[in-house]
């Protein structure tokens, strides 16, 4: 007869699985926190600038609270305008994960024939042409270059603070989506809204 208190319950594969996976997760959200506080050299930073906004733009979708306007096969559309550097590191990054994402791209902003786009990155700083996203995609993020990017009304720009990418963040262009982001990124970003108060 056995002992109760040796009898182990049954663990299922997929709990095993699904652990595992958000482990991964956890430790590779880790690593690129931890790889954004350390600055790079001058001339390592140029040469990487691109490939760090690619990665901030595909963890931008993970760090984002999307709630109701989750995608329901968990594929997110990443829509970014014409060929840069960027897009194309975005490109080779999503390739490898092509169970999460894809990326679509648009050569003007007003051809932009996709029913839903999540993240839109875009090197416009037109307000009219913000304006007009805003309302084809209203719960997408709308992401571009420079603070001139959030005062025309995007959510977060890329700026280069101490010689390295950061993003800026607008809250108050963020609350019309519907959507929030994670501490975790907030807590590696500025924020626009807080340096227009000072």
């Amino acid at each position: 007869m056995l002992n109760s208190h040796l009898v182990h319950p049954v663990i299922s594969t997929q709990t095993i699985y699904d652990s595992y996976r958000k482990l991964i997760e956890c430790f590779s959200l880790f690593i690129f926190l931890l790889s954004l506080c350390f600055p790079l050299n001058a001339n390592e930073n140029s040469i990487q600038d691109h490939n760090l906004k690619a990665v901030y733009l595909f963890r931008f979708v993970l760090l984002t609270n999307w709630g109701e306007f989750k995608p329901q096969d968990n594929k997110y559309h990443l829509c970014t305008q014409g060929a840069s550097k960027v897009t194309e590191a975005l490109n080779q990054l999503v390739i490898k994960q092509q169970n999460r994402a894809y990326v679509i791209s648009f050569k003007s902003i007003e051809k932009i024939a996709v029913s839903s786009c999540h993240l839109i990155y875009t090197t416009t700083q037109k307000p009219k042409l913000l304006a007009h996203l805003k309302t084809l995609y209203p719960h997408a993020l709308l992401i571009g270059e420079s603070a001139a990017f959030i005062h025309a009304g995007g959510s977060i720009a890329f700026i280069k603070e101490n010689n390295r990418i950061k993003p800026l963040i607008s809250l108050n262009n963020l609350v019309p989506t519907g959507l929030s982001l994670r501490s975790q990124l907030l807590s590696v970003s500025d924020l626009a809204d807080n340096k227009e108060a000072q």
